[in-house]
C-alpha cells in the first residue's frame, strides 16, 4: 500500500514519513512539497492514499483535495494540519482522517486503521492506484511490464524500458508463463512438460533450477517488489502491485466513463496503450488464447471509439483509426462497415464503395463467399 505525501515543511514531511515507515503498513512512497509538484506526480504515481498539508502557499490542501478526487475518483485522503478551524471544510471533502500537528505514533496508528480497509475495498473492486495513462499524454509507459507485441520491463526508477538480456529463451519464457498466471500456483511438472517435453526428467529438472535461478537474480536487480515464491513443488509469481499492460487493458475497458466525453477520452487513452498483439513475437502457443480475446477487445474498443468520431464530427480521425484497423484484420466486414460510414460522412462516397469492392474482391478470392448481407445494403445505399 503506497502513499504520497505533501507538505511544504521538510521537518513535518520527514517526521510523518519516518512514523509510516515505523508502522509499516503504508509505504511513504512519493514526497512532494508543494501541492501543485503532488498533482504532477500524482499522473505518475500509482498511490493508495495522499496525506495532504492544508496550510500551504500558491495552492493550499483544501483546494488541491478537489483536482485529486477528480483525477482519482475515491482515492484515500488524509489531511495535516495545525489547525483544527478546517476540520468541517476537510471532512465535507470525504476525507478519510484529519490529523493534528505534530502528529503522534498513536494518533496516526488509529488515521491508518481507517484508511486501510477503505484502501483494501477499493482494490478489491478493481479500482487501479493509478489512472490508466496514454502513450500521447505521457512518455512514462503506464504499467511495470509491457507484453503487447514482445515482453519488455519498465525501469521502476527512470521508467524507461529495458530490453532484458536473457541468458536462455526459456528462463524468458518462464517469466512469461508465471506472469500470465497471475498470482496462481502452478505444478513444478507443468513447468517442465511446457518448456522441456522432450528432455530426460533428471535434465529438465537441473534446467527448471537453473531457469529459477536466472529468474530470481533478474527480478531482484530489476524490481525487488516481484518475488517468485516456491511451496509444495509449485511455483508462483508475487508481483508486489507490479501491472501488465495486458491487465490494464483489459480493466480499463470494464472502468469507462459513461458520460460521452469521458468515455471517448478513455477509450484513446487504452488503444494508445496497444503496441500490437499480447505477446506476439515470441510465439508462445499457451499464450494464443489469451491473444486472440485482447485482439477482439482492441477490435471492439475501436470500432467503438471510430463510431463516436464519426458521430462527433471527426470522420478523418476514425478514417485513419480504422484503415490501420483493417491493415490487420482485412476480413473484418464491421470494420469495413464503420469504414465505408466514416468516408461517406466525410463527404468521400467514391471511397466508401471502393473500399466495399475491394472487400467484395478478398472475399470472393479467399473464401468464395459473398459480403454479408447488411454490408450489401449499406453499399446499395451508399452508391445510391
Amino acid at each position: 500500500m503506497r502513499a504520497m505525501l505533501i507538505d511544504d515543511e521538510k521537518p513535518a514531511l520527514m517526521h510523518l514519513e519516518r512514523l509510516l515507515r515505523t508502522d509499516g503498513r503504508i509505504e511513504p512512497a512519493v514526497l512532494c512539497t508543494s501541492a501543485r509538484e503532488g498533482l504532477e506526480r500524482l499522473e505518475q504515481e500509482a498511490v493508495d492514499a495522499v496525506f495532504l498539508d492544508i496550510g500551504m502557499p500558491e495552492m493550499n490542501g483544501l483546494e488541491a483535495a478537489e483536482y485529486i478526487q477528480q483525477a482519482r475518483p475515491g482515492i484515500a485522503i488524509i489531511f495535516v494540519t495545525a489547525y483544527s478551524d478546517y476540520a468541517v471544510e476537510a471532512f465535507d471533502l470525504q476525507a478519510i482522517d484529519y490529523l493534528l500537528k505534530p502528529i503522534g505514533t498513536p494518533r496516526l496508528q488509529k488515521a491508518i486503521d481507517r484508511i486501510v480497509p477503505s484502501v483494501q475495498a477499493r482494490q478489491a473492486a478493481g479500482v487501479p492506484s493509478a489512472p490508466v495513462s496514454s502513450a500521447a499524454d505521457e512518455e512514462r509507459p503506464p504499467a511495470d511490464i509491457l507484453t503487447f507485441r514482445r515482453l519488455e520491463l519498465v525501469d521502476p526508477e527512470s521508467g524507461d524500458v529495458r530490453a532484458i538480456k536473457w541468458r536462455t529463451a526459456k528462463a524468458q519464457e518462464l517469466f512469461a508463463y508465471l506472469l500470465h498466471q497471475g498470482e496462481q500456483w502452478v505444478r513444478r511438472d507443468e513447468l517442465i512438460d511446457l518448456l522441456w517435453p522432450d528432455a530426460p526428467i533428471d535434465k529438465s529438472a537441473a534446467y527448471l533450477h537453473t531457469s529459477v535461478y536466472q529468474l530470481r537474480k533478474m527480478l531482484k536487480e530489476w524490481n525487488p517488489r516481484l518475488q517468485l515464491e516456491y511451496r509444495q513443488e509449485s511455483y508462483r509469481l508475487l508481483r508486489g502491485g507490479a501491472s501488465s499492460d495486458a491487465e490494464l487493458f483489459e480493466r480499463g475497458s470494464e472502468q469507462l466513463p459513461r458520460d460521452a466525453a469521458g468515455r471517448m477520452s478513455g477509450l484513446q487513452r487504452l488503444l494508445a496503450m496497444w503496441r500490437g498483439g499480447y505477446l506476439e513475437q515470441h510465439d508462445y502457443g499457451w499464450a494464443e488464447n489469451r491473444a486472440d480475446e485482447l485482439k477482439r477487445l482492441r477490435l471492439r474498443l475501436t470500432l467503438e471509439l471510430a463510431e463516436r468520431e464519426r458521430e462527433s464530427g471527426s470522420p478523418q480521425e476514425a478514417i485513419r483509426r480504422l484503415s490501420a484497423l483493417q491493415g490487420e484484420e482485412p476480413f473484418a466486414e464491421d470494420v469495413c462497415r464503420e469504414l465505408m460510414r466514416s468516408c461517406e460522412a466525410a463527404g468521400d462516397k467514391r471511397q466508401a464503395r471502393e473500399h466495399y469492392l475491394s472487400l467484395e474482391r478478398l472475399l470472393q478470392e479467399e473464401l468464395g463467399v459473398r459480403p454479408e448481407s447488411q454490408t450489401e445494403r449499406l453499399y446499395e445505399r451508399i452508391r445510391s
